[in-house]
């Protein structure tokens, strides 16, 4: 059947490249029709924004955001996955609790902790987008904090766990996100 693939390498532990837990406390978010990629299988080599447009940064404390990812697996289709995407909002103002209350169709860009190489940068929700899944605030609560969480929707999960960002090194591709924010 062409729908699956073999595997076609070793599935090898490097005890020099060992994970660390967590996100660094910055994301990038771009409105899915605002932005342009360019894939080669699940990396992405090259992100281009709309002329006019930015991306927006989601910046905190340690553990105020969270991204991964989930097998949707199936007896009749390909493995796909369904990305998410979290994080806590202080929301004040009017103007800041409408522009959550109304965020959906968004990509996440976030960097994980650990060496600055290849893999650093992971994009969630490249193909589809990430739409809201749920949205949690009480007074009495988590200090109030707005909790919210996005998700690929069924039916529109992506073909890998995440996409990594990687253009040349890790300063390019650092740069490359910089720049996007203006």
């Amino acid at each position: 059947m062409a729908c699956i693939t073999p595997v076609t390498a070793d599935l090898a532990y490097d005890c020099t490249k060992r994970p660390v837990k967590g996100l660094k406390p910055k994301a990038w978010i771009f409105n899915m029709n605002e932005v342009t990629m360019t894939y080669s299988t699940n990396t992405i080599t090259n992100l281009v924004k709309v002329t006019g447009k930015t991306s927006f940064t989601v910046e905190g404390f340690k553990d105020f955001m969270n991204a991964g990812s989930e097998a949707v697996i199936s007896e009749n289709f390909p493995t796909v996955y369904k990305h998410k995407w979290t994080v806590d909002s202080f929301a004040a103002t009017a103007a800041e609790r409408a522009n959550i209350d109304k965020a959906d169709n968004i990509i996440a860009v976030v960097e994980v902790n650990g060496s600055q190489t290849e893999g650093c940068f992971l994009v969630y929700g490249s193909k589809n987008g990430l739409w809201k899944d749920a949205q949690t605030q009480m007074a009495n609560d988590n200090n109030a904090v707005t909790n919210i969480s996005f998700s690929s929707r069924t039916g529109m999960e992506e073909e890998y766990s995440a996409y990594v960002l990687w253009k040349t090194d890790y300063a390019t591709t650092l740069a490359l996100l910089t720049t996007s924010e203006t």
